[in-house]
């Protein structure tokens, strides 16, 4: 029998690099079969199918295909000219026939998987991959550009031949025109800003989509800054999405005409086209100065704003400690000094803008007069006519109008969003738990050995950091790490899990470099129970599946039961619903720990690391939270413990002693203990 499509879908993603959306499957059946099940499936998930005529080439597979006979499989790659490998739960080799259809499939990409040298790479990417729209805004913009000119010429016309004539027939059918034209200018320039608007908004999904990706994927051993920084610094995505606004690429996309709109003046009164040919190059030497004496000031007060945006979080989040401690005049004060830093470095922006705006202004209305007085001796020589005149003043407006009106805003747009973009590069240059051009290593069966080889890791600027020549943990052993505060156990812990990357050597996980195993693998089968264990936004039910498949409720209440997480469920109105707030704020650190506990009883990892799991729980807590571990060890799992608690050595087979991010100790329990007593009992003697 052959594999579901929904699972060769998912091996396909796999092994193109793509990232299958959790409800991508929607309410259909795993079980679709048949020739039109992949349309169907396609057609829910918003996916493009094509299918591939003849024998595709090597560059097409993998790919979906259907054999008559055998219905959906995988087509891996040819074996020989008509000899095709296939997986439809298996490998196996199938001779090449009329009777099996290929299909290609675009799936999602990946975000973290894209490569971007840089955050305007990324934004410039996005707009490229709509450049059918943009090219058609572009053409919108040209031919509105030419029809502003209707307005000019009919002015022209009736001061030229309808006044000196009473042409009154005229005047209606240059009157209907221009009017016609002001519809048509008004229809192109309403479905322009809203063809942008919407591409705006889908660029702004995929971008926003990419960052807040890239920061998860972030390793975390590798975050510099605090939390609320870099959530100040993704909040850069909302500078950059100002300057992509209609307004301003409206803006950018009008300033060309200004040369077109120059010649045109040039046309209907000659030398008049002096006036703006010379006033438009000192407006624009006035808009590249504008934006100089800004840069460093915007710069500053981005900084600025970013460390106070994360102030305002690390002061929210520790509300109880700030309290306690009497800490909220200190916290008010580097409050009060960085809102002074900000407007410090946001005054001189606003002087300069306020004051090119008037500068802008005022050239505006000089090159006006200059245009009026140059055309009247121009008009009194008989060089040209007053309604040549009338139609260049009207025309002069359309190539300083957008100077005076949208451009200084514009350039202090640009930058808060230039300084946007260079703090998004520093996300872009943090390392990640994957390099996106390598593809990660999917093994089917991800052993239980753990060994560490020469592995060293310091925090910054610490003098001293973990340093572990050589460590095993065999498949199926039962380990805890004991030591004093500071020793390297949860650093130890969380380079075992592949939350940190060690500065030299090696983490092997099953044999294979940890470094270098596909993370959703990884995570699979090394289940981390961290000591502060945090809960998301959500419900309980959301928590207790975060990244599982739902397996019901029957199974839910079973797990919950057996960790001792029950009372919670039933003393609760809502019960698996009941609301969570950020952080798991309204439950106790106790509850916390037993949701996460809970939560990898369910996963059944090949590896769980608990670090501290009982530090929270109270003695009839912690003795249902170990019965629950113990009942679901067996030989192939292997279970390591970061613990002070003499208890949970009861679940243990071996215990190592760590001392200055070393291990001094390891052995059976009785001998670590037998060890450790022996200088204790010294001690107690001197």
């Amino acid at each position: 029998m052959s594999a579901p499509l929904p699972v060769l879908v998912e091996r396909l993603a796999r092994e193109k690099g793509a990232d299958l959306p959790p409800d991508w499957l929607g309410s259909e059946s795993a079980e679709l079969s048949g020739p039109d099940a992949l349309d169907q499936l396609a057609d829910n998930a918003g996916w493009r199918l094509r299918p591939l005529k003849g024998r595709p080439r090597a560059n097409k597979l993998p790919a979906l295909a259907y054999h008559a006979d055998g219905g959906w499989m995988l087509a891996e790659q040819w074996e020989s000219r008509d000899r095709l490998r296939v997986w439809n739960g298996s490998p196996q080799a199938l001779e090449h026939d009329d009777r099996i259809s290929f299909y290609e499939l675009a799936l999602p990409e990946a975000p973290v998987a894209r490569k971007a040298g840089s955050a305007f790479d990324v934004f410039w990417r996005a707009m490229l991959a709509r450049k059918d729209v943009l090219l058609a805004a572009t053409i919108a913009t040209v031919v509105a550009n030419v029809i502003t000119l209707a307005t000019s010429l009919y002015s022209m016309q009736i001061y030229d031949r309808v006044i000196p004539r009473a042409g009154y027939s005229t005047l209606w059918v240059l009157t209907v025109g221009v009017l016609a034209a002001l519809l048509i200018d008004f229809a192109l320039r309403t479905t322009r800003a809203l063809m942008i608007e919407r591409e705006s908004a889908r660029i702004d999904h995929d971008v926003s989509e990419f960052f807040f990706a890239r920061a998860q994927a972030v390793r975390l051993d590798a975050r510099s800054g605090g939390v609320g920084t870099m959530a100040a610094q993704l909040r850069g995505l909302e500078q950059v999405r100002a300057l992509m606004s209609s307004g301003s690429l409206f803006l950018i996309a009008d300033l060309p005409f200004a040369l077109f709109f120059v010649v045109v003046i040039w046309m209907l009164g000659g030398a008049l086209a002096l006036v703006p040919l010379i006033s438009l190059p000192i407006a624009l030497a006035i808009a590249w100065g504008l934006a100089r004496l800004i840069r460093k000031d915007t710069d500053r007060a981005q900084v600025s704003g970013n460390l106070k945006n994360g102030l305002l979080v690390e002061s929210i989040d520790a509300a109880e400690t700030i309290k306690a401690n009497r800490g909220t005049w200190q916290i008010l004060a580097r409050w009060n000094r960085l809102v002074e830093d900000v407007h410090a470095a946001e005054d001189p922006v606003k002087r300069w803008t306020s004051t090119a705006g008037s500068v802008f202004s005022t050239l505006q209305q000089i090159t006006y007069v200059a245009l009026i007085a140059f055309g009247a001796i121009e008009v009194a020589q008989g060089r040209m006519t007053m309604g040549a005149l009338i139609a260049c003043a009207i025309i002069a407006g359309r190539v300083n109008g957008p100077l005076v009106t949208q451009l200084p805003s514009f350039i202090v747009q640009w930058g808060y969003s230039r300084a946007s973009l260079r703090m998004l590069d520093q996300i872009l240059k943090l390392p990640m738990d994957e390099d996106p051009e390598v593809q990660g290593l999917r093994p089917g069966r991800l052993g239980g050995d753990i060994k560490l080889e020469g592995v060293r890791f310091a925090y910054p600027g610490a003098r001293e950091g973990l340093d572990i020549p050589q460590l095993e943990i065999r498949e199926g052993e039962r380990v805890a790490i004991v030591g004093g505060i500071g020793s390297g156990k949860t650093t130890m812990l969380r380079l075992m899990a592949g939350l940190y990357r060690p500065q030299s050597g090696r983490v092997l996980i099953g044999g294979l470099d940890a470094a270098q195993i596909a993370q959703d693998v990884l995570r699979q089968d090394i289940g981390y129970l961290a000591q502060d264990y945090r809960l998301v936004n959500g419900t309980l039910r959301e928590n207790l599946l975060l990244g599982l498949s739902n397996p019901g409720d029957d199974v839910l209440m079973d797990v919950i039961g057996t960790s001792g997480l029950k009372p919670l469920v039933t003393a609760h109105p809502r019960g698996l619903d009941l609301p969570i707030a950020e952080g798991g704020r309204g439950l106790s650190g106790g509850q916390r720990t037993l949701v996460g506990l809970t939560r990898l009883l369910l996963a059944k990892p090949r590896v769980l690391l608990l670090d501290e799991p009982t530090a929270n729980l109270d003695d009839q807590a912690e003795a249902q939270a170990l019965g629950a571990v113990a009942k679901q060890m067996n030989r192939d799992r292997t279970l390591i413990v970061v613990t002070h608690k003499l208890r949970l050595l009861s679940l243990v087979e071996r215990v190592i002693v760590m001392t200055n991010g070393r291990p001094v100790l390891d052995g059976p329990v009785a001998d670590v203990l037998k060890a450790l007593q022996g200088p204790a009992k010294q001690e107690a003697k001197a």
